[in-house]
């Protein structure tokens, strides 16, 4: 069982992405942990010492991308990507081009979002999880700011209390014992968010808003 996340690292603390990996496995041992994406400060060394710490295993997978754009010269076609081949709990590959993460989210049975109920993560807006839920990719996320608006608790994702990782492993269980559940909801959140955030959409919410005011 694949479970992703998707990540700069800066919403939640490191610790408690481990705390809810080994609860997990206390339930399904062969859940694995895929981790795309790097902290801007180095945050995923804090990752790979804490797991070490908890007797967990640590892949690198680190594809030789550059995030300078200007200097991309892959071959997008030919970027393969199975996880079933890396028998470590934790595969870690860290900043990916946007147009390879859909070969990342493929991988995956569901995505975690952890988010700290903090003011900054209240206001921002959580363009990875648009990203996820628009790839049809089931997620469990902590219900802060506008993660309650993008999910539909129950229809569309999964939301857990903020801070509690005992619920949160639990709701991960449960979707990782239930794959029609994963299919409905993801299939769910790749048709919510056409519906709901194409810019033909966003344009006419601007234009009710702007229209108030007259």
């Amino acid at each position: 069982s694949s479970i992703l996340l998707y990540t700069r690292f800066f919403e939640f603390p490191v610790s408690r992405v481990i705390e809810l990996l080994q609860r997990v496995r206390e339930r399904v041992p062969e859940a694995r942990l895929l981790v795309v994406g790097k902290g801007l400060f180095g945050e995923e060394e804090e990752l790979f010492r804490l797991a070490a710490q908890s007797g967990l295993t640590v892949t690198h997978h680190v594809s030789r991308f550059t995030s300078d754009v200007s200097r991309l010269t892959f071959d997008v076609s030919r970027l393969t990507l199975d996880v079933s081949r890396f028998t470590s709990d934790v595969t870690y590959c860290g900043w990916v081009p946007s147009d390879t993460l859909p070969t990342y989210f493929a991988q995956a049975d569901l995505a975690i979002y952890p988010f700290d109920d903090t003011l900054v993560n209240r206001a921002k807006c959580a363009v990875k999880l648009r990203d996820l839920l628009a790839a049809g990719v089931p997620v469990v996320a902590e219900a802060v700011g506008q993660n309650r608006e993008m999910i539909r608790h129950g229809e569309t994702g999964w939301l857990v209390s903020p801070g509690d990782v005992p619920s949160f492993a639990e709701a991960v269980v449960r979707l990782l014992e239930d794959a029609q559940l994963r299919q409905r909801l993801g299939q769910a959140a790749a048709r919510d968010v056409r519906e709901r955030f194409a810019w033909e959409r966003l344009v006419e919410t601007v234009e009710r808003a702007y229209g108030v005011g007259r």
